[in-house]
């Protein structure tokens, strides 16, 4: 979509506005009459802005693109084919197919068109308040409606700089209607953008006193502005870490800033409330999809579950040539995994089911897992209650490898042991790694003991899988576990090119913007650990 496109108003019916899903192809005008009126009703401004967040919702916590994302990040595999899960899985890695044509181009273009719609309806937002319009007695609810309205803002631009090589920057004082042509910044840009919208939230916020209804804005929470200062501080330490396309971006991360940022942030899970027809994770849905298989959608990988393993299941089926691989029985004393009572008894987030039937070999073998995810999004869960977004987990262990790299390891130990001891049932680790030598969770691609850099990791994504299968892929790629030739970003979707008559190009495959082979063993060069390679 071109700039004027994707910045375009979406359909100003009052009872509408905070469910708009389809697009207007209409090219807007500042001056169109029906757009000003539908913006000078403190009403239809305020639900305006509320609806911006069940927007953005689905891009992030449904099918696309985070089912393929997760796929590529190791965190689950399937056999299927829709949402790009499969294709993008396969090994050796293929490019990225940027063509408007391509099965699955939806993935990248229907995003970026979703994520330019929250950017617009927050725009559209703050520019009514600009023009003077109140909401609220005398404007009591302004600094509410501003705070929330930067806020996503920052998080829909924020997105754009994790996926997409190039975005346009565009907040409420850009006019849209008057560029001929758009300006694409490299996402380091754009991302910079994104923090500084956030801050501008945390100002608001910090500033002003008020509570978000539980209705319409974010379903089920009625978050205090010290709430969404606190989101957004959230919010700007994973996006300062997850930016990185590779290791030597995600050493170069400031890690004394996410540190702050962490402190700052979020003090418990930030889980939205589920309701039919109102909030829902289709991801959660399909990892727990169970018909007449348990997990018969996408199932754990052994990349995910692997370093559990005390006997020789994994490192084996390392060392198995890709194409020859299998699925493979793990014992381990991770109770999330595996049960007390044996090697099939069920974990607390997995369990275990030989039936394998509905992956097809003819699409790899290598998908194949005997592990089936139970933690979340069973039955109607998916649509009801807590829907866990980010949990407070997922901070401490982004303050956990701050620490490490800031040669502060020590400190870093007791946010690893937390999940670690309470949820996996495992011995307390120190800063030399596990301490139970025989039957040690995590080991090494070699099957010697881990350290507590693979630690950290592997507790990272054992608590994170099944939440957001994104954050697997962004962790992959900043510490080089992506599978070879993987793309590490999303060029600009082919449609846009198209339309703005620029060459079609793209990431991966052997190609510009594919993954080095990885280096799961490796600590980072600025680490001294034991354990470390």
């Amino acid at each position: 979509m071109s700039l004027r496109s994707i910045a375009r108003r979406f359909a100003w019916v009052p009872t509408c506005v905070a469910l708009a899903a389809c697009a207007d192809l209409t090219v807007p005008n500042n001056n169109n009459p029906d757009r000003l009126r539908a913006t000078s009703t403190p009403g239809d401004v305020q639900a305006l802005i509320a609806s911006t967040f069940q927007r953005w919702w689905p891009n992030v916590y449904s099918t696309t693109p985070t089912v393929m994302f997760g796929a590529m990040g190791y965190e689950f595999s399937t056999p299927f084919l829709c949402f790009a899960g499969q294709p993008m899985e396969q090994e050796p890695r293929p490019a990225w197919n940027n063509s408007s044509a391509f099965t699955n181009a939806n993935v990248a273009s229907t995003t970026w068109l979703n994520f330019y719609g929250v950017i617009s309806l927050a725009n559209d937002g703050l520019q009514a308040l600009d023009r003077g319009v109140n909401i609220g007695t005398n404007g009591a609810d302004n600094a509410r409606a501003r705070a929330f309205a930067k806020f996503m803002q920052g998080v829909a631009h924020g997105y754009l700089a994790l996926m997409y090589d190039k975005a346009v920057i565009i907040d409420e004082h850009a006019d849209v209607d008057t560029l001929a042509t758009p300006t694409y910044s490299p996402y380091p840009e754009v991302m910079a953008a994104a923090i500084t919208m956030l801050k501008a939230s945390i100002a608001i916020s910090d500033t002003a006193t008020f509570t978000l209804p539980t209705v319409g804005w974010v379903p089920g929470l009625a978050l205090t502005n010290k709430d969404l200062s606190r989101l957004s501080h959230t919010f700007i330490a994973r996006f300062e870490t997850y930016v990185a396309r590779s290791a030597t971006e995600r050493a170069a991360v400031n890690w004394a800033d996410v540190i702050t940022q962490v402190d700052a942030g979020i003090t418990a899970d930030f889980a939205p409330i589920g309701a039919p027809s109102v909030l829902s994770d289709s991801y959660k849905q399909v990892a727990a999809r169970v018909r007449t298989i348990s997990g018969d959608y996408m199932r754990p990988g052994g990349w995910l579950v692997g370093p559990a393993d005390s006997t020789d299941g994994w490192k084996n089926w390392v060392a198995t040539p890709v194409a020859n691989r299998v699925a493979f029985q793990l014992r381990t004393k991770d109770r999330r995994i595996v049960g007390a009572a044996g090697p099939t008894a069920p974990g607390t987030y997995m369990a275990y089911d030989p039936n394998i039937s509905f992956f097809n070999p003819t699409r790899g073998t290598y998908l194949q897992s005997f592990y089936y995810y139970l933690r979340y999004g069973a039955g109607q869960s998916f649509q009801n209650g807590p829907l866990v977004a980010i949990g407070r987990t997922e901070l401490d262990m982004l303050k956990a490898e701050a620490l490490i790299r800031l040669n502060r390891a020590t400190e870093a130990v007791p946010l690893i042991n937390k999940t670690r001891v309470a949820n996996g049932k495992l011995p307390a680790l120190d800063v030399n790694g596990p301490t139970d030598e025989a039957g040690c969770v995590p080991r090494k691609t070699t099957g010697a003991c881990g350290s507590l850099w693979d630690a950290l990791r592997y507790e990272k994504r054992i608590e994170g899988a099944g939440v957001d299968g994104q954050v697997a892929y962004w962790d992959s790629r900043g510490w080089n576990t992506l599978a070879v030739n993987s793309f590490i970003q999303f060029p600009i979707p082919g449609r846009e090119l198209e339309i703005q008559r620029l060459p079609i190009y793209t990431y991966g495959g052997g190609g510009p913007g594919s993954a080095p082979a990885p280096t799961w063993d490796k600590c980072p060069a600025s680490v001294t650990l034991a354990r470390c390679s």
